[in-house]
């Protein structure tokens, strides 16, 4: 079996500084070795600090032979294999030097570990779904949501969401469009705080997108993926657990378990739980968040019928502009947060199985939670989250407040998905 010799005689660090705001990004305590028991693979241990809170790094790996070359390591797994590491802390990469020295036996080689800081450039991560790593963007344009654009093929955009509080389901809006509505009884109003940032998809997930990673087969549609059930996205076994095990673990050969492998796991991409969800559509973008009465674009209900609204035909596609079928993604107005049909176009599933107090105690609705993961059944029966309405829907199942549980095992026409990121 052939053995790489590993020796390390330089590493690097890089100090990186942006603006006005002074991050510092170190890479310190980089350790290398041959895994063990031994697997022809290199285990790459390292630290990143920084003075920020949830800070962006973008990450790369150099070897070298000798006194030769450097050159950009590939075929890695875990921490920065991607390009993107979410966090600070003690970080893991396995590099597979097979590839690049089939049967060879090598000696001097130095590993260098490189990082960026990129926070306040990181507004965007925009996942490469050829190469399967991730770069960064401080905007869109207009090439990003032009129609057939690559964003919606053969990229994912995800935007930063900045962690904050506010009101969960906030309460009586759907007395605007009818007040006897009786299912007003599954938006229970509580205070929510998410105390760390995450990254949310700009768009719902399409069938290009869908078929690229699943299948690795080509596809124009920019319409959303439909008739997508809840295990064909997370699996059926271990992607049931949630929140019970909140590693956010998922079956390999589901649609998620697919991805994480192509990006070697070096982020946690799954699906929002409810909590991240109605945060990522209230919020403005400063820190505050939208309450009740208004769609997310900050526009107010206008309706004087509960079938038409001028505003919100502006950013969704529903029943009464729909013709009854799904549109292509980021046709319409975006929300304050820049989130495209967060409203209508398809109903979207959450991670959390449904409770219609969230499987909270009166005592525990009555404080703040913080960083919810949603509630866990102990029944077989339990159904999961979705969100936001679909083309059929008129607007009181449009709002953001609105939630309901279908059945996970029914293919519904209307259902589809956004994926969100997450530091692990």
């Amino acid at each position: 079996m052939t053995r790489l010799l590993l020796r390390i005689i330089s590493l690097t660090a890089l100090v990186v500084l942006f603006s006005a705001e002074v991050f510092s990004a170190t890479v310190e305590s980089v350790i290398c070795h041959q895994c063990w028991p031994w697997n022809g693979k290199v285990d790459i241990g390292y630290v990143l600090e920084s003075s920020a809170n949830d800070p962006v790094f973008d990450v790369k790996f150099f070897g070298k032979i000798g006194e030769g070359e450097s050159f950009q390591l590939t075929d890695l797994k875990g921490d920065g294999s991607a390009g993107i590491v979410l966090g600070s802390g003690s970080k893991r990469a396995i590099w597979d030097p097979s590839a690049a020295y089939p049967g060879a036996k090598i000696s001097d080689f130095k590993i260098a570990v490189a990082a960026e800081e990129v926070t306040s450039q990181a507004n965007y991560l925009v996942l490469d779904l050829n190469a399967y790593t991730f770069s960064y963007a401080a905007s869109t344009n207009a090439a990003t949501i032009s129609v057939g654009s690559d964003s919606k093929k053969s990229q994912i955009w995800f935007r930063r969401i900045e962690p904050g509080a506010y009101v969960m389901s906030a309460g009586g809006d759907w007395s605007y469009f009818d007040p006897s509505w009786v299912s007003s009884a599954t938006e229970t109003s509580h205070n929510v705080e998410l105390t760390r940032a995450f990254y949310m998809g700009i768009f719902e997930t399409t069938e290009a997108q869908f078929s690229k990673i699943s299948s690795e087969t080509a596809s124009a549609s920019c319409l959303p993926k439909l008739k997508i059930r809840y295990d064909q996205i997370r699996g059926s076994r271990l992607g049931t657990t949630w929140p019970y095990k909140t590693d956010r673990r998922v079956d390999t050969n589901s649609f998620l378990g697919i991805l994480r492998s192509k990006t070697g796991n070096s982020v946690i991409i799954d699906l929002p739980t409810e909590a991240q969800w109605e945060l990522a559509c209230r919020s403005k973008g400063d820190g505050t968040f939208l309450g009740a009465g208004c769609w997310n674009d900050g526009s107010p209900y206008d309706s004087a019928d509960g079938q038409t609204d001028n505003n919100l035909d502006k950013i969704a596609w529903y029943k009464m502009n729909s013709s009854n079928t799904s549109h292509e993604v980021g046709t319409k107005k975006p929300s304050l947060m820049g989130l495209y049909d967060m409203h209508g176009n398809a109903w979207e599933w959450c991670i959390d199985y449904f409770d219609y107090r969230y499987g909270l105690s009166n005592a525990q609705l009555s404080r703040t939670t913080i960083d919810p993961v949603g509630f866990f059944p102990t029944v077989s029966s339990a159904k999961n989250s979705r969100r936001c309405g679909a083309y059929g829907n008129l607007p009181v199942d449009c709002r953001t407040s609105r939630r309901t549980s279908p059945g996970n095992g029914t293919t519904y026409a209307d259902y589809s998905f956004r994926l969100a990121l997450f530091q692990p």
